[in-house]
């Protein structure tokens, strides 16, 4: 009974850590995307007016 309980948590755990990896490469892309986005709204330092 202890070994299936210890099985159990320790699947949980893998589990949840692929999970965190993941989401932190969806923040990453989201941040990235954020930020290109912010670089093309930039007004652009021309004085050729």
């Amino acid at each position: 009974m202890k070994y299936l309980f210890a099985l159990a948590i320790g699947t949980f755990f893998l589990a949840s850590c692929n999970t965190t990896i993941g989401l932190g490469r969806d923040l990453q892309k989201a941040g990235e995307g954020l930020s290109n986005t912010a670089q093309k709204a930039k007004p652009s330092n021309d004085s050729s007016n």
